[in-house]
């Protein structure tokens, strides 16, 4: 037993120290690391000497024109959303100083508008929240939490929903069980 306990230890170390130090294993991973410019640092100035005038060779022009057939550079494409109707000037106006232009592709999923959150406020503090928490579901209230930290730390979340008619019914529901 203890052989057995040692052959499974040795094998979860072997595991982890593969894949802690044993890369991605992702020839592209590194081409898409950022280049880290404030690293680069000049080691030293080139002699006068090696700084003659160099006449440029005569180049054939078909040699300066890529080949057709030779593959394209991977392009590195980023997806970001969802983003809700109300906001959508807000995220151009944020992508406007990349100057995308025609790589920038908006897809309207859905419909406009969700989610809908359904919630009672934030209140004074945890012991209120908690106690609000417990009326609830004395009521028979389920699928609620309190919101622990942010701006809205001790609201009461009753759910999240994708559809308004779907959030309207949870609060049609809510109010004839006697939330307030």
């Amino acid at each position: 037993m203890k052989l057995l306990f040692l052959l499974l230890l040795l094998a979860n170390l072997a595991v982890f120290a593969v894949l802690q130090w044993g890369g991605d294993g992702s020839a592209d991973a590194a081409r898409h690391l950022p280049l880290q410019a404030e690293r680069i640092r000049l080691l030293g100035e080139p002699t006068s000497a090696a700084t003659a005038p160099v006449e440029p060779a005569a180049v054939p022009v078909s040699v300066l024109t890529p080949k057709p057939d030779s593959p394209a550079a991977p392009v590195a494409c980023m997806r970001w959303g969802p983003i809700a109707a109300a906001r959508l000037d807000e995220a151009s106006a944020l992508l406007a100083p990349l100057k995308l232009g025609d790589r920038l592709v908006i897809q309207a999923q859905g419909e406009p508008g969700g989610p809908y959150w359904v919630y009672i406020p934030p209140l004074a503090n945890k012991t209120l929240a908690d106690a609000k928490l417990n009326e609830l579901a004395n009521l028979g209230v389920k699928d609620l939490a309190v919101v622990r930290a942010g701006k809205w730390q001790n609201a009461i979340s009753l759910g999240l929903y994708a559809k308004q008619p779907i959030a309207d019914a949870r609060l049609a529901e809510l109010r004839k069980k006697g939330v307030q």
